[in-house]
């Protein structure tokens, strides 16, 4: 869900998109309602050439694609990259499915920019490009939803939205492949009280988060994918909470910007 309601601003009200800055590249993790204006900056900083890695496809992480201006302007390109977890479906066939006339007036074929759609399978390892290292993992969420954990130039970035934690329980994949990170980007969706009656719905706590940072060796912890009935005031309560269990955890705000 997307809010922008003046107590919203703060900790963000748009959905999941985060920028990265690598080696003098641009890689984006989801497409959620941040992604247009993500689109404008990138243009006014002369940005042509983006990478796009898609964690899933339900609706609040696709929801900005239709509207990012790199897809209609020649000689832009974007590289999307997702997990084949959609059946026979490829890439290409979602992000067709996203332009579909029943959803948008522009449709795939009629785009002017170059789009390079690419699967690949979770679990798979591989270089997005030279000096970028990735590794992904499933992650515990209605129809799945890929963790990445990016490794350059001796830095290692975590991306886990979306995933739920089995109560009393470790998804000890996860905690490897958060291992030693500088920085993991974890979904804090709900709190331990509320998360029994929304089992099934995939998603997790900052208590989990910490947790499973701790257990890894990871250095900080950004609380990400804040449930839409948290505004402002509510998600402070919890960053100051989640600090006062461990120093390394902080809460994602709107326009953050982390140097690693």
């Amino acid at each position: 869900m997307s809010c922008a309601y003046s107590d919203y601003l703060e900790y963000g009200g748009n959905t999941s998109c985060v920028e990265l800055e690598i080696m003098g590249r641009t890689v984006i993790l989801d497409a959620g309602t941040g992604l247009p204006w993500l689109g404008n900056d990138l243009l006014k900083r002369g940005v042509r050439d983006v990478y796009l890695l898609m964690s899933h496809f339900h609706s609040d992480h696709t929801n900005g694609f239709n509207y990012f201006k790199h897809i209609y302007i020649p000689e832009h390109s974007v590289h999307i990259r997702a997990a084949l977890n959609y059946g026979e479906l490829t890439v290409e066939d979602l992000i067709r499915r996203q332009l579909s006339e029943n959803l948008h007036p522009v449709q795939y074929e009629h785009l002017p920019s170059t789009l390079e759609c690419v699967g690949f399978h979770a679990g798979d390892v591989f270089d997005l490009f030279d000096g970028l290292h990735i590794k992904t993992y499933m992650l515990t969420h209605p129809a799945g939803c890929t963790c990445y954990r990016m490794e350059a130039e001796g830095k290692v970035l975590v991306y886990a939205t979306d995933t739920e934690h089995t109560i009393g329980g470790t998804d000890e994949g996860l905690v490897e492949m958060m291992k030693d990170a500088d920085l993991v980007i974890y979904d804090c969706t709900y709190t331990e009280e509320e998360l029994p009656s929304k089992l099934g719905w995939g998603h997790s706590t900052w208590q989990e988060g910490v947790r499973l940072c701790k257990l890894a060796g990871a250095k900080r912890m950004a609380m990400y994918h804040y449930s839409p009935d948290y505004n402002d005031d509510v998600v402070r309560e919890l960053e100051s909470q989640a600090q006062a269990e461990w120093s390394g955890a902080f809460g994602a705000k709107e326009g953050m910007e982390i140097i690693l």
